[in-house]
C-alpha cells in the first residue's frame, strides 16, 4: 500500500518551514510584508515575523499575512547584473520558499487555509524556490509532501493529491539515499492510475496529462517545466522498471507523449 511507504518517509508538515525560517532575515520579512503596495505592512509583518520564529499563524489568518504571502510565492529577480542577479535571485528564492512552505503549512488545522489558487501551485513554487538555494533541503521538502499527501484521500476526488504525488516523485529521486526502487515503482503506478481515473470523471478541453484534470489553467505550466527536468534526470543506478515509468510520467507531463 502507497500509505505504508508514505510512513517510511517519517513525514513531517512543520520541519521544512521551520529549516527555511532560519535563513530568513527580518529584510526579507519587511519586503514581504509590503507586497500589498505598502497596505497594512505592519500589521503584516508582525504576523510574519510569529511566523517565522514559532510556526504558528495568528487567528484569524485569512488577510495576514496570508494575503502577501500568495503575492510573494511566485516572485523573481530580473535585469541586474551577473553578481547582483545570483545574490538577488538566491534572496528571492528564501522569499518564495518561505511564502510556498508557508501557505503549504496553513491547509493544515487549526487554520485550514484557503488559497487563491490550488495547492498545486503552491508546490511547484515550493519545489523551483527551493532548487535555487544554496542548500539542500530535499529531505524535509519529502518528509512535507508526504504528509499532505496522508492528510488527503489518496482514492478520492482531490486532483492535487496527484501532484503532490508527481512532487514526491521528483524530490524522492533527489533525496539521499533514494527510497527503495520498488516503492518508486508503486508510487509512480499509482499517480498514472489515479490521472486516468480522475480524468473520466472530470474531462475538460485540455487534453494534457495531468494538467487537464485541473481544468482552470491552461497549458503551459511550471509542471511542464518539471517533467522536462525528470526525462534529465540520470537514473542509471535504478532499476529499468523504474527508469521507463520516469520517462513516461516525465514525457506525458512536459507535452511529449511517449510512443
Amino acid at each position: 500500500m502507497i500509505q505504508t511507504f508514505l510512513t517510511s518517509l517519517e513525514p513531517d508538515p512543520y520541519q521544512l518551514l521551520a529549516e527555511i525560517s532560519r535563513h530568513v532575515t527580518d529584510d526579507m520579512l519587511g519586503e514581504i510584508s509590503r507586497a500589498d503596495y505598502g497596505s497594512d505592512s505592519e500589521k503584516h509583518l508582525a504576523a510574519l515575523i510569529r511566523l517565522r520564529d514559532t510556526g504558528t499563524f495568528v487567528e484569524p489568518l485569512h488577510w495576514y499575512p496570508c494575503e502577501v504571502l500568495e503575492l510573494t510565492r511566485n516572485g523573481v529577480s530580473g535585469g541586474l547584473s551577473p553578481g547582483e542577479a545570483d545574490e538577488r535571485a538566491i534572496r528571492s528564492n528564501w522569499i518564495v520558499a518561505f511564502a510556498s512552505a508557508s501557505l503549504l503549512q496553513a491547509l493544515r488545522p487549526p487554520w485550514e487555509y484557503s488559497s487563491s489558487a490550488p495547492p498545486s501551485f503552491d508546490l511547484i513554487q515550493l519545489l523551483q524556490g527551493l532548487h535555487g538555494l544554496p542548500i539542500d533541503l530535499t529531505s524535509p521538502a519529502l518528509r512535507l509532501v508526504a504528509s499532505l499527501m496522508l492528510d488527503s484521500d489518496l482514492e478520492g476526488n482531490d486532483v492535487d493529491v496527484i501532484y503532490y504525488g508527481v512532487g514526491l516523485l521528483w524530490l524522492a529521486l533527489h533525496n539521499m539515499p533514494p527510497p527503495p526502487d520498488r516503492d518508486l515503482v508503486q508510487l509512480c503506478e499509482w499517480i498514472v492510475r489515479r490521472e486516468s481515473e480522475l480524468y473520466e470523471q472530470h474531462p475538460t478541453h485540455f487534453d494534457r496529462w495531468l494538467i487537464r484534470i485541473i481544468g482552470t489553467s491552461a497549458p503551459p505550466s511550471a509542471w511542464e517545466s518539471l517533467g522536462t527536468e525528470l526525462l534529465s534526470l540520470d537514473l542509471g543506478s535504478h532499476q529499468r522498471q523504474l527508469q521507463e515509468w520516469v520517462k513516461l510520467i516525465g514525457s506525458e507531463l512536459a507535452g511529449d507523449s511517449v510512443s
